[in-house]
């Protein structure tokens, strides 16, 4: 079976970002793709609080910047969870294997990546999604621009 993502996810930004651009540019790109290839996406994380741009930040201010920034809005485990048994149905029909026991790869998505400080701050938040889902998660991420 080829390598595959079970869902994609994205960035948020706070309401302040959101207000001042519009939209939010990592969405949109997560729906793109999702969309493109053919998976479900699911709006996992909240933003908790406004950060200052991270660009004019060195690398530690970065890294003490997100700390508790990121939370799971209250329904997504539960959609993943959902998402995670229609594979599991798939593959017993698929292939008659009895049980998916994962691993469930989540696909991040995010428009810059400098230290990588935001992207590790989601997945901590989408790891707490393991013992509920009970079965291995694996957190993948794609960003539009590298600074």
């Amino acid at each position: 079976m080829p390598w595959t993502v079970h869902a994609v996810t994205s960035v948020p930004v706070s309401e302040e970002r959101l207000q001042e651009r519009g939209f939010n540019q990592a969405e949109v790109l997560a729906q793109g793709l999702a969309l493109r290839i053919k998976v479900p996406y699911v709006r996992m994380l909240e933003r908790r609080r406004h950060t200052d741009k991270q660009s004019f930040k060195n690398r530690m201010d970065r890294l003490k910047d997100m700390e508790g920034v990121f939370g799971s809005l209250q329904d997504g485990p539960d959609m993943l969870l959902s998402i995670s048994n229609q594979v599991a149905e798939h593959t017993r029909s698929e292939v008659g294997a009895s049980l998916f026991r994962g691993p469930f790869r989540i696909l991040l998505i995010d428009d810059i990546y400098t230290t990588g400080s935001t992207i590790n701050a989601c997945a901590q938040v989408l790891r707490r999604c393991e013992p509920l889902m009970e079965m291995p998660v694996e957190i993948y991420s794609l960003t539009w621009a590298r600074s």
